[in-house]
């Protein structure tokens, strides 16, 4: 039965696609100013430092609102917290394109990271409750490969748009489209038991095989968060998967610069140009990340070894983007990041599903926002801020790649001797709720 369910059921596949669609558009923003940075700059007079806050000061709000983002949607639930948060950033997106003097762009910029907030961690338990373990990797990896397929799509739109037109075109058109999806969600996500589209057969495969089918018991915040705090394996994973997350957000959001700087490109190329890495970054966390680590774990392998295998793996061929800064051929640069991107790729759907195996009951969204907290904190306010401060300071972006470099080495010790054994971390108390 449970295998003629796994063929004809397909909501919760449906679920799959709209959680990664929230994630293209969740990152449609952020490669939108990226890929208009040099026309945004000009508009705004505003020097690389300032440009580094511009990147960076969306990342504060969005880093500060991770635990309690993660506190509501245990609280809440995915559905009301998303589609409030949803609607508030989608308002917020299409108030760029009328935006006037620097002040209102950097305070934009900030409300949009704290709405933007949720996305990640709502994502993360949204699959946890949508899929068993035996096949949460793929979703995991579909989510997260999301972020990357949006330089895909986004970099060459955002590109043309503002080639044929101006920035604030881009903004306009990503504001309208974050609108629509908007309504959609609305629509059509809910949890599986109150869920009207989804069939009896695959409603029971999900409760037979997934121990959180439904939202789990409350927590008190600061009890959890003591907890979380004091366990080794919490700090191994977010140390960790920073590894990945500094050279992720450093390259996501000053790629296109880089291109226009080291090899002389225009807009309209280096934003092309731009798509080409993240589009194998895309594919090597679906087929790496989803599909090979899903394929190990049926075949009997134990998580740990695999997980820790493709970690390693991954992390080193990481650094080959550092190549990109010792050659002044604009493909062999290509070619370098794209190898260090879907290296460090394929080990962040892992991260995922790493949180969702070591989460106390009714935490995982908790979790899943810690980690993202100190993926952004450092890969998104310390990373995108000092390669804007490291360029001013050098004029080139040697320093900040070699920065980026010795993270990727911090996050593969706290990956493989600090994080440990990958099973449940204690309950927390609730008998003071």
């Amino acid at each position: 039965m449970s295998q003629l369910v796994k063929r004809s059921g397909r909501t919760r596949w449906l679920i799959s696609s709209l959680l990664s669609s929230m994630i293209i558009l969740n990152y449609f923003d952020r490669v939108a100013v990226s890929v208009a940075a040099p026309s945004i700059q000009d508009s705004f007079h505003l020097n690389a430092t300032e440009l580094g806050i511009v990147f960076s000061i969306y990342t504060y709000s969005y880093t500060l609102m991770q635990i309690p983002a993660g506190s509501l949607l245990d609280r809440f639930g995915v559905a009301w917290v998303t589609r409030v948060g949803l609607l508030i950033w989608s308002l917020l997106t299409l108030t760029m394109a009328f935006l006037q003097g620097k002040l209102l762009l950097y305070i934009i910029r900030f409300l949009i990271g704290g709405m933007s907030a949720s996305a990640f961690p709502a994502a993360s338990k949204a699959t946890s409750l949508w899929f068993p373990p035996s096949e949460r990797s793929l979703p995991n990896a579909l989510f997260d490969s999301a972020a990357k397929f949006s330089n895909v799509i986004g970099a060459p739109l955002v590109a043309i748009l503002v080639t044929r037109f101006d920035w604030r075109a881009a903004f306009l058109v990503i504001g309208v489209i974050n609108v629509l999806f908007t309504a959609l969600f609305w629509w059509y996500y809910e949890r599986p038991n109150y869920h009207k589209r989804i069939s009896e057969e695959e409603l029971e495969y999900i409760r037979e095989h997934n121990i959180s089918s439904d939202d789990e018991p409350q927590y008190k915040l600061f009890q959890a968060l003591k907890v979380l705090f004091s366990n080794r394996k919490v700090w191994g994973l977010m140390i960790g998967f920073t590894g990945y997350g500094y050279t992720f957000n450093l390259l996501l959001t000053w790629l296109p610069t880089f291109f226009k700087v080291q090899y002389g490109m225009d807009i309209m190329s280096s934003g092309l140009l731009t798509a080409v890495p993240w589009l194998i970054a895309t594919f090597s966390g679906i087929l790496v990340g989803g599909f090979l680590v899903d394929y190990l774990l049926k075949k009997g392998f134990s998580s740990q070894k695999v997980y820790r295998t493709i970690i390693v793996i991954g992390l080193c061929l990481g650094f080959a983007f550092l190549g990109s800064i010792i050659t002044d051929n604009v493909i062999a640069g290509m070619i370098f990041i794209s190898i260090g991107l879907a290296g460090i790729s394929a080990t962040a759907p892992i991260g995922w599903s790493i949180s969702a195996e070591i989460a106390p009951s009714g935490s995982l969204s908790l979790l899943s926002s810690l980690v993202n907290l100190a993926n952004n904190l450092f890969g998104g306010i310390i990373a995108t801020a000092l390669t804007g401060y490291l360029y001013d300071q050098t004029g080139s972006f040697t320093s900040s790649f070699l920065v980026a470099g010795a993270v990727l080495i911090v996050g593969l010790f706290f990956y493989i001797y600090v994080l440990g054994d990958i099973k449940q971390i204690g309950e927390i108390d609730k008998r003071n709720n």
